[in-house]
């Protein structure tokens, strides 16, 4: 289904036969708007985007400075390589003369959670920790060489890496995320599995029924709506718990889409 389906889907279950916008109880505009805010709302709560291959959200560059004027420049506007570089004067410091990758990353902010963190050149797979473990050893970030291990900060949308590394690499992500655009063309289709586009009509109906408005506005059937969306919520859940377990290689057929 596309953005023009869901819209017309809903306004025939809420029979608006009006066929202008001058005349109709809910314009495009605003079905769009609910439309989206439910896509949102689907995505985010049931995490059903996985994506592994869009490069702005899945892959981060890490690389040290090329030099120690790429570094200066570079502590001028950042607190973590200003750091460095009083390290990378200070004989006494581990990191006298060292140019190492930064250790904390920024993530797109479409990620809601990341399933798998690996590096391009090297056939291992990081570890994803919590920050408390690194907190309880104080010496995680003062280890060079390949981070083995990653803890993520979504109120800052931030990805941290326990060891400082010399080396130039991509980290690629596997990550559960909000869509990256909302459905604006008629010929939009969301994201999220096709088999998952039903699951609009009551969430957009419930937003339609709590418009503010005397012709609009109904209750009992927001109520109702609202309540067979939180439905259609969990059984979302549910399926992708399913999927989680079939996608895990158990030695069975249903490891395999």
């Amino acid at each position: 289904m596309n953005l023009s389906d869901i819209r017309a889907e809903a306004w025939g279950v809420a029979r608006e036969v009006a066929t202008d916008d001058a005349f109709r109880l809910w314009t495009t505009a605003e079905m769009n708007r609910y439309i989206n805010r439910v896509y949102r709302h689907i995505a985010r709560e049931t995490k059903c985007i996985r994506d592994a291959i869009t490069p702005a959200v899945c892959q981060i560059a890490s690389a040290p400075p090329v030099n120690v004027g790429a570094l200066t420049t570079l502590a001028a506007t950042d607190n973590m390589a200003a750091a460095d570089l009083v390290q990378y004067n200070d004989p006494n410091s581990w990191l006298y003369h060292q140019l190492v990758a930064p250790r904390v990353y920024a993530l797109h902010p479409s990620i809601l959670d990341i399933d798998e963190c690996k590096w391009l050149a090297k056939p291992w797979k990081l570890i994803k920790v919590s920050v408390t473990k690194w907190q309880q050893n104080p010496w995680w970030e003062k280890v060079m060489g390949y981070p083995t291990e990653f803890c993520t900060d979504y109120q800052n949308n931030s990805i941290a890496l326990n060891y400082r590394t010399t080396a130039t690499d991509t980290i690629l992500l596997t990550v559960r995320r909000l869509p990256l655009a909302d459905l604006a063309n008629d010929n939009d289709i969301p994201e999220i599995r096709t088999n998952y586009h039903d699951f609009f009509l009551n969430g957009v109906l419930a937003q339609m029924y709590s418009k503010q408005d005397t012709q609009t506005f109904d209750g009992v059937k927001k109520t109702e709506y609202e309540a067979q969306f939180a439905a259609d919520i969990d059984m979302l859940k549910k399926q992708e718990t399913t999927l989680d377990q079939r996608l895990h290689c158990n030695g069975s057929m249903d490891a395999f889409r």
